[in-house]
């Protein structure tokens, strides 16, 4: 839920829908000199990999961790390698401090860190490393500060660790320790990008498997608020579409922070894919995604065509004046960004709603407000989500009758994928804005759409904000 004020007796807002062709550059550039710390996307534009600052266009290659799947890699146009780091013989009476290339269970591996550096660094490609435990953490950032003194690095690394549980897994599953591994990189070789998540157990044809959670964007806020790096955060892409309210709270906390989508062995909607395109800038997620999605997601983005997925929680201003142009058919010929230069209209009866609806004016810019006083809204919400017209909505529900109703249909029509539009709701009360019983009121109020419907902006009475 977003908040929003209220003031007087009725609130200011915003309406307009508006989301890449993707090529690779004929020749290449030499390696620039690039800080281990610096943007991957940066870093690949200048190196002559992407043509834009997009996420899309980054390409990666998983596990690269033996001697024959590392050289598979190098040989490839892969942009990015994934590998996973553990102790020589971890958990084992024969453990060394000797970090080597493989992902659990194995703790035995033909390759070394050591030798696997020596070989990427040979080549252009992007670095990402995921540590499974915190031991081998310390040790390889040793490594890592020697190879860059010794020979320079000379490109982005990402330093990844699942230090808090996600979603469905239990309680008796440890993570690693995030506090610990993010001091480890302070100390010792902090110039990367840190890519902290969470550990996700994903179980297929579920009904209500859990997903994101407010507690755990808020945990995972809280531990890495005031470290001083790039952040990119690793995301299911089979759970991010019903977590974005809470997902997309967290990587709008700082221009330093990123997302990138990753799947294990199902395959996530090109439906999702693209709901997380429309709702964020190109530079701001990456797509580890497998084929043949990826090229399906890829050619879908390319060819957008109708409304822009708009998360209907969204900021309205988002909504309005999008940095990404989405579809060109729905630009604004509004210039000034501000709420003093959008009209909205206050619907209270059928006849007006329908003509808003039919007028040639309607794909300019304006706020469809609807009353429950005059007009029934599930009667007409079908056509007003069918219209073209870039229009967003503001709900003032009379009663909680009505509230609930409301806010069911809403979530049919969320489910059915059928509202990409701006929504806020407010519930008019008689009750003086400064009583106790108001405060009640109020609280009830957000309890309820916390429970049925979450994705929309709530307006409150600006006095009554603590």
């Amino acid at each position: 839920i977003m908040l929003s004020t209220a003031v007087g007796l009725f609130i200011l807002a915003i309406i307009i829908v508006p989301a890449v062709i993707l090529t690779r550059p004929a020749t290449k550039a030499p390696v620039p000199l690039f800080t281990t710390g610096g943007d991957m996307l940066d870093f690949l534009l200048q190196s002559g990999e992407i043509s834009e600052h997009d996420g899309l266009l980054a390409t990666w290659f998983h596990r690269a961790n033996s001697k024959e799947q590392m050289n598979m890699a190098l040989a490839s146009d892969v942009m990015i390698l994934e590998a996973d780091v553990t102790l020589e013989g971890y958990g084992t009476p024969n453990q060394k401090p000797v970090p080597i290339m493989a992902h659990p269970p194995d703790v035995y591996s033909d390759n070394t860190l050591d030798q696997w550096l020596d070989a990427v660094l040979d080549s252009r490609k992007g670095i990402k490393l995921d540590f499974k435990a915190l031991d081998s953490v310390g040790f390889s950032l040793d490594l890592l500060k020697q190879k860059n003194s010794s020979r320079g690095i000379n490109r982005p690394v990402w330093l990844n660790a699942d230090i808090l549980r996600g979603p469905n897994v239990p309680s008796f599953v440890s993570p690693v320790n995030g506090t610990r591994f993010l001091q480890l990189i302070q100390k010792t070789f902090p110039d990367v990008t840190l890519s902290p998540g969470w550990m996700v157990l994903y179980i297929p044809h579920i009904p209500g498997i859990g997903t994101y959670s407010r507690d755990m964007v808020e945990q995972m806020y809280h531990l890495i608020k005031d470290v001083p790096q790039k952040v990119t955060f690793p995301v299911h892409a089979l759970l991010v579409h019903r977590g974005w309210q809470h997902i997309s709270w967290l990587l709008n906390q700082s221009p330093r922070f990123s997302l990138t989508l990753w799947q294990g062995s199902d395959h996530p909607t090109v439906s999702d894919l693209l709901f997380v395109r429309d709702n964020t800038q190109p530079a701001q997620v990456y797509y580890d995604i497998y084929e043949p999605t990826l090229t399906a997601f890829k050619e879908a983005a390319r060819n957008r065509s109708g409304v822009r997925r708009f998360y209907p929680g969204g900021n309205l201003m988002d909504f309005l004046y999008p940095v990404h142009n989405w579809n060109s058919s729905f630009l604004t010929d509004v210039t000034q960004h501000s709420s003093l230069g959008v009209r909205w209209f206050s619907v209270t009866d059928e006849a007006f709603l329908l003509a808003r609806l039919s007028a040639k004016s309607s794909s300019c810019n304006k706020k469809v407000i609807i009353s429950f006083a005059k007009i029934s809204f599930g009667h007409y919400f079908k056509k007003l989500m069918m219209t073209d017209a870039p229009w967003g909505v503001y709900l003032r529900v009379h009663g909680h009758q009505l509230l609930e109703a409301s806010l069911k249909l809403l979530q049919a029509t969320y489910s059915a994928e059928e509202l990409y539009r701006p929504i806020w709701i407010s519930m008019e009360s008689s009750q003086s804005s400064y009583s106790t019983s108001h405060y009640i009121f109020e609280q009830d109020f957000v309890s309820t759409v916390e429970e049925l419907f979450p994705y929309v902006t709530v307006v409150l009475a600006e006095q009554n904000w603590p």
